[in-house]
Protein backbone atom coordinates (compact mmCIF):
# COMPACT_ATOMS: atom_id res chain seq x y z
CA UNK A 1 0.00 0.00 0.00
CA UNK A 2 2.68 2.67 0.92
CA UNK A 3 4.07 1.78 -2.32
CA UNK A 4 1.16 2.81 -4.20
CA UNK A 5 1.10 5.66 -3.10
CA UNK A 6 4.38 6.79 -3.27
CA UNK A 7 3.39 6.64 -7.00
CA UNK A 8 0.44 8.06 -6.72
CA UNK A 9 2.14 11.43 -5.26
CA UNK A 10 4.95 10.88 -7.67
CA UNK A 11 3.10 10.97 -11.49
CA UNK A 12 0.89 13.76 -9.42
CA UNK A 13 4.30 16.06 -8.29
CA UNK A 14 5.93 15.71 -11.29
CA UNK A 15 3.17 17.21 -13.49
CA UNK A 16 2.57 19.82 -11.28
CA UNK A 17 6.51 20.94 -11.12
CA UNK A 18 6.92 21.00 -14.90
CA UNK A 19 3.87 23.05 -15.14
CA UNK A 20 4.87 25.34 -12.41
CA UNK A 21 8.24 25.33 -14.38
CA UNK A 22 6.34 26.10 -17.90
CA UNK A 23 4.72 29.21 -16.12
CA UNK A 24 8.29 30.93 -14.98
CA UNK A 25 9.18 30.41 -18.41
CA UNK A 26 6.19 31.89 -19.86
CA UNK A 27 6.56 34.70 -17.70
CA UNK A 28 10.26 35.39 -18.38
CA UNK A 29 9.33 35.06 -21.78
CA UNK A 30 6.39 38.13 -21.04
CA UNK A 31 9.13 40.32 -19.33
CA UNK A 32 11.48 39.79 -22.15
CA UNK A 33 9.09 40.49 -25.08
CA UNK A 34 7.97 43.90 -23.48
CA UNK A 35 11.85 45.27 -22.73
CA UNK A 36 12.59 44.37 -26.21
CA UNK A 37 8.84 46.13 -27.31
CA UNK A 38 9.68 49.46 -25.86
CA UNK A 39 10.94 51.85 -28.04
CA UNK A 40 14.16 54.24 -26.69
CA UNK A 41 13.43 56.48 -29.52
CA UNK A 42 9.34 57.54 -27.84
CA UNK A 43 11.34 57.82 -24.70
CA UNK A 44 14.32 59.83 -25.90
CA UNK A 45 11.45 62.61 -27.41
CA UNK A 46 9.45 62.71 -24.47
CA UNK A 47 12.32 63.82 -22.40
CA UNK A 48 13.46 66.08 -25.03
CA UNK A 49 9.91 67.84 -24.70
CA UNK A 50 9.68 67.78 -20.86
CA UNK A 51 13.23 69.57 -20.90
CA UNK A 52 11.97 71.93 -23.56
CA UNK A 53 9.28 72.42 -21.37
CA UNK A 54 11.24 73.13 -18.14
CA UNK A 55 13.77 75.14 -19.67
CA UNK A 56 10.33 77.58 -21.44
CA UNK A 57 9.07 77.20 -18.29
CA UNK A 58 12.10 78.54 -15.92
CA UNK A 59 12.38 81.82 -18.76
CA UNK A 60 8.97 83.05 -18.07
CA UNK A 61 9.10 82.64 -14.30
CA UNK A 62 6.42 79.57 -14.44
CA UNK A 63 8.38 77.10 -10.98
CA UNK A 64 4.93 75.33 -11.28
CA UNK A 65 5.43 74.74 -15.07
CA UNK A 66 9.21 73.23 -13.89
CA UNK A 67 7.57 71.52 -10.79
CA UNK A 68 5.16 69.29 -13.45
CA UNK A 69 8.27 68.28 -14.97
CA UNK A 70 9.06 66.45 -12.09
CA UNK A 71 7.31 62.90 -10.42
CA UNK A 72 5.12 64.01 -7.22
CA UNK A 73 8.03 62.08 -5.11
CA UNK A 74 10.76 63.52 -7.26
CA UNK A 75 14.29 64.47 -5.47
CA UNK A 76 16.55 67.41 -5.72
CA UNK A 77 20.53 66.06 -5.27
CA UNK A 78 22.15 69.46 -6.03
CA UNK A 79 25.90 69.90 -4.62
CA UNK A 80 26.50 71.68 -1.36
CA UNK A 81 23.33 71.35 0.45
CA UNK A 82 20.65 68.72 1.48
CA UNK A 83 18.56 66.73 -0.82
CA UNK A 84 15.13 68.66 -1.63
CA UNK A 85 12.20 66.21 -1.85
CA UNK A 86 8.69 66.31 -2.92
CA UNK A 87 7.00 68.10 -5.99
CA UNK A 88 6.05 71.23 -3.76
CA UNK A 89 9.71 72.01 -2.43
CA UNK A 90 11.02 71.79 -5.48
CA UNK A 91 8.74 73.75 -6.66
CA UNK A 92 9.36 76.60 -4.06
CA UNK A 93 13.59 75.87 -4.98
CA UNK A 94 13.19 76.84 -8.36
CA UNK A 95 11.26 79.92 -7.52
CA UNK A 96 13.65 81.13 -5.35
CA UNK A 97 16.62 79.76 -7.52
CA UNK A 98 14.57 82.38 -10.18
CA UNK A 99 14.76 85.28 -7.68
CA UNK A 100 18.75 84.91 -7.04
CA UNK A 101 19.01 86.14 -10.47
CA UNK A 102 19.31 82.81 -12.57
CA UNK A 103 16.76 83.16 -15.65
CA UNK A 104 17.66 81.07 -17.99
CA UNK A 105 18.66 77.06 -18.28
CA UNK A 106 20.00 75.74 -21.03
CA UNK A 107 19.95 71.52 -20.76
CA UNK A 108 22.25 70.00 -23.40
CA UNK A 109 21.35 66.16 -23.82
CA UNK A 110 24.48 63.70 -24.15
CA UNK A 111 23.39 59.89 -23.87
CA UNK A 112 19.76 58.48 -22.99
CA UNK A 113 19.52 54.93 -21.97
CA UNK A 114 17.35 52.11 -19.88
CA UNK A 115 14.43 50.46 -20.29
CA UNK A 116 10.37 50.79 -19.79
CA UNK A 117 10.79 51.03 -16.36
CA UNK A 118 13.16 53.79 -15.72
CA UNK A 119 15.26 55.94 -18.09
CA UNK A 120 18.29 57.77 -17.32
CA UNK A 121 19.70 61.30 -18.97
CA UNK A 122 23.16 62.38 -18.94
CA UNK A 123 23.81 66.12 -20.10
CA UNK A 124 25.15 69.62 -19.26
CA UNK A 125 23.89 72.63 -18.19
CA UNK A 126 24.10 76.21 -18.24
CA UNK A 127 23.10 78.73 -15.81
CA UNK A 128 22.53 82.60 -17.03
CA UNK A 129 21.46 85.82 -15.95
CA UNK A 130 19.00 88.59 -17.44
CA UNK A 131 21.74 89.44 -20.05
CA UNK A 132 23.06 85.78 -21.08
CA UNK A 133 25.99 85.99 -18.89
CA UNK A 134 27.09 82.74 -17.42
CA UNK A 135 26.51 82.12 -13.52
CA UNK A 136 27.21 78.50 -13.75
CA UNK A 137 27.95 75.28 -15.78
CA UNK A 138 28.12 71.72 -15.27
CA UNK A 139 26.66 68.42 -15.87
CA UNK A 140 23.42 66.58 -14.78
CA UNK A 141 22.26 63.04 -14.57
CA UNK A 142 18.51 62.37 -14.31
CA UNK A 143 16.47 59.25 -13.83
CA UNK A 144 13.18 59.44 -15.43
CA UNK A 145 10.17 57.06 -14.34
CA UNK A 146 6.31 57.42 -16.08
CA UNK A 147 4.04 59.05 -14.01
CA UNK A 148 0.25 59.37 -15.64
CA UNK A 149 1.50 57.92 -18.95
CA UNK A 150 4.19 60.57 -18.80
CA UNK A 151 8.36 60.37 -18.57
CA UNK A 152 9.19 63.07 -15.68
CA UNK A 153 11.59 63.49 -13.57
CA UNK A 154 12.03 61.12 -10.54
CA UNK A 155 15.63 61.81 -9.53
CA UNK A 156 17.98 64.76 -10.74
CA UNK A 157 21.15 65.61 -9.44
CA UNK A 158 23.89 67.95 -10.82
CA UNK A 159 27.43 69.60 -9.96
CA UNK A 160 28.89 72.63 -11.58
CA UNK A 161 32.49 72.48 -13.91
CA UNK A 162 33.79 75.60 -12.19
CA UNK A 163 35.76 76.03 -9.11
CA UNK A 164 33.68 76.58 -5.70
CA UNK A 165 35.65 80.09 -6.07
CA UNK A 166 34.30 81.04 -9.32
CA UNK A 167 30.53 80.64 -8.46
CA UNK A 168 29.05 84.03 -6.53
CA UNK A 169 27.45 82.52 -3.67
CA UNK A 170 23.60 82.56 -3.77
CA UNK A 171 21.25 81.36 -0.72
CA UNK A 172 18.57 79.05 -2.45
CA UNK A 173 15.82 78.63 0.60
CA UNK A 174 13.09 76.98 0.43
CA UNK A 175 10.02 79.40 2.03
CA UNK A 176 7.10 80.04 0.07
CA UNK A 177 6.84 81.61 -3.18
Amino acid sequence: MALFSFKYIFFITIPFLILLSCNNVQDKIEIEKSASSFDIKQGEASIMQSNEKLMKAFKTNDSVGVANCFTTDAKLMCSNRPSIEGKENIMRYFSNMMRTGIKEIDLKTIKILGDSSVLAEEGTYLFSDSQKEQIDKGKYIVLWKQEAGNWKMYRDMWTSDLPSSAIEPKRITLSAP
